[in-house]
């Protein structure tokens, strides 16, 4: 299994999976990653070899992208990613998107004009979610990908500085991404 994403990825427990499986799990986690770096990434093969020996592919992104714009340009920009990897990586069995985690802050260095304290990073994430359902549904069936919902709770999950998740928060991805290994 390849789990590819920012920096969310940094410090989860890497998922094992079955014995039959005759890769190992790599993580892939860039920091600050963005779908447009993803896609560039994607284009220039920088994953080539990676995913050559895979067959399942989980992703993890769209937090920098809704910390600068708006959900629907980062729904069309994962659109255009899904279908690129298609393209390119047709030996993929399963594809798998990460829901964004609710946070209370855009950015520690950039916020987005209008941010009113984070009430608009936290309508941006919800509608973000609520398109990759749609999104999906919309897939033909042998494109369709399935959601893992990360569903942070504020008070837990999230660390003092309202952005990035804490050692109960690493712990949560740690163990949604395990249970999705499971399914495998």
């Amino acid at each position: 299994m390849l789990l590819i994403g920012d920096s969310l990825l940094h410090h989860v427990r890497k998922p094992s999976t079955t014995p039959c499986e005759s890769v190992d799990t790599h993580i892939e986690s860039i920091g600050g990653c963005t779908l447009d770096r993803l896609i560039v990434l994607m284009k220039q093969d920088h994953f080539k070899t990676l995913f050559s020996y895979q067959k399942h592919l989980v992703i993890m992104i769209g937090t920098n992208n809704l910390a600068r714009e708006r959900s629907q340009s980062t729904i069309v920009k994962f659109e255009k990613l899904l279908h690129l990897i298609h393209r390119k990586y047709a030996s993929l069995q399963t594809i798998a998107v990460c829901t964004v985690p609710e946070r209370t802050k855009t950015s520690i260095f950039y916020r987005k004009y209008g941010d009113n304290g984070g009430k608009s990073i936290r309508k941006r994430i919800q509608s973000y979610n609520r398109k990759l359902k749609r999104l999906n549904k919309k897939q033909i069936s042998s494109k369709r990908f399935s959601i893992i919902k990360l569903n942070f709770d504020l008070s837990i999950h999230v660390s003092k500085d309202g952005l990035h998740p804490n050692a109960a928060g690493i712990e949560h991805i740690s163990n949604v991404l395990q249970m999705h290994a499971d399914t495998l």
